[in-house]
């Protein structure tokens, strides 16, 4: 335990010493601030909308920092080195990768939880009112999602190099959240072993749609029912489990050369 949380500390501090949060933090600020200041039809934009705009760029940039970050936690260390001089200390490999893992997510929840200040700051200035109960569940199930991401990341690392693995799991994210849902729509025009195909996809891929909650916000659509929010935060904690599984399997059998580039 003590040795992954020394990992942990490590990511934390390269996260403070690379400029990726700062730079997305001051974009969520500018953005924000700036759809306070459009005229819209000789009107304010109503407050709502600065709320759904507001959301979706904190998901957008959150998921950019979780899959761009996870994707160049290993392929750095190959590269600088720095590797062989971690694994020669008395830690295991599976402590390494969780100690990796927990760094990056928990210091995702604390930018995460900065977009989010920002984004409720100025939809309460503009008058906008919202249930906060709905609001937490958002931000817990958008947690779930970045653990889920990082570990996914982390997997796509291992076998790649860091713009490769960026890339692929980027994609493998794109697919998740935007295709997987509309298969059964797909199921209506396809027979056979494409029926087939795509029913398998739609029940062995992971739903990340499912923690996405901002339109009950938007709607005031009230909260989740416990059972079905602690379900999901459940089925996101056994996805990230599996992944990191498969990045472990990866990762303790694998074999490091000087000089290597990934």
């Amino acid at each position: 335990m003590k040795n992954m949380i020394t990992i942990a500390q490590t990511v934390w501090l390269e996260m403070l010493r690379r400029k990726d949060v700062y730079i997305i933090l001051t974009l969520q600020g500018f953005f924000t601030l700036l759809l306070t200041t459009v005229d819209a039809f000789g009107s304010d934009v109503p407050s709502s909308y600065i709320m759904d705009i507001g959301l979706m760029l904190v998901f957008l940039f959150s998921i950019a920092l979780a899959v761009i970050m996870g994707a160049r936690q290993f392929p750095n260390e190959i590269r600088s080195g720095t590797i062989f001089t971690i694994l020669t200390k008395p830690i295991n490999r599976f402590e390494f990768l969780l100690g990796k893992w927990l760094g990056l997510w928990l210091g995702l929840l604390a930018a995460n939880a900065l977009f989010y200040l920002i984004v409720t700051g100025v939809t309460l200035s503009k008058g906008y009112a919202f249930e906060p109960a709905v609001l937490l569940q958002v931000f817990c199930l958008h947690s779930a999602l970045l653990g889920l991401l990082v570990a996914i990341s982390l997997f796509f690392s291992m076998f790649v190099s860091q713009g490769a693995a960026g890339t692929g799991a980027g994609i493998f994210v794109v697919l998740c959240y935007l295709f997987v849902p509309r298969i059964p729509n797909l199921l209506a025009y396809a027979e056979g072993w494409r029926a087939a195909a795509l029913t398998g996809i739609y029940f062995i891929a992971p739903h990340l749609e499912l923690f996405d909650m901002r339109a009950r916000v938007l709607h005031n659509w009230g909260t989740l029912g416990s059972g079905i929010f602690i379900g999901t935060l459940a089925y996101g904690l056994l996805l990230t489990t599996v992944f990191i599984g498969l990045a472990w399997l990866a990762f303790r059998k694998k074999y490091f050369k000087r000089g290597a580039q990934l």
